[in-house]
């Protein structure tokens, strides 16, 4: 059954399925407006056949959507491109899953129970971030590339650069202990003679 009924300012549409055979769905108030470009697209179907929200940003305010459960990327879901300067996401927990089939599995007699997270990056505690949160990703972290720390960079709790100093000096004390004793070495041969 389909029905049009008017109450007041408000249009009722009752109907399974409404359809418009236009390219553009327009909604416009006046009052509410912060410029005057003389559109205001909200909906376009768009000469890729896809369905374009604020086309040619018609609302300068842009768009908001509240309560958004699940976003499916473009071919099958495999791509999604996000075009910002800036990503801000109000969270702590950014998670990357890309399935079993990705998952490391352990080797200990009883098996672990599949952990539900891949926290990948977290926002903890104490203003700190973390990498691989509590250990969800069982293959550990892979950095592919240069690294560069221009503060201080800790490994179980040593500090990287006073470990490396302590190090290099202790090579360039075995390298003088090793210079002294090679002219040791030489000079007992001497000795001894052919």
């Amino acid at each position: 059954m389909t029905d049009i009924r008017f109450d007041g300012d408000w249009i009722h549409l009752e109907a399974a399925v409404t359809k418009s055979a236009t390219s553009d769905f327009m909604l416009d108030t006046p009052s509410r407006r912060r410029t005057n470009s003389p559109y205001r697209r909200a909906l376009v179907h768009d000469f890729e056949d896809g369905l374009t929200l604020n086309w040619d940003r018609d609302y300068p305010g842009g768009v908001t959507i509240n309560d958004l459960k699940t976003v499916h990327g473009a071919t099958n879901g495999d791509w999604l491109v996000v075009r910002s300067r800036i990503v801000q996401q109000f969270g702590t927990d950014l998670m990357l899953d890309g399935g079993r089939e990705r998952r490391a599995t352990t080797t200990i007699i009883r098996p672990r129970r599949p952990n539900p997270y891949r926290r990948a990056l977290v926002h903890a505690w104490e203003d700190t971030l973390v990498v691989n949160y509590n250990r969800d990703y069982l293959g550990g972290v892979l950095i592919e590339g240069r690294v560069t720390c221009p503060g201080s960079l800790s490994v179980a709790g040593q500090d990287v650069a006073t470990v490396l100093a302590s190090l290099q000096s202790q090579v360039t004390a075995l390298t003088s202990q090793a210079t002294a004793l090679t002219a040791r070495v030489t000079e007992l041969e001497g000795r001894v003679g052919p």
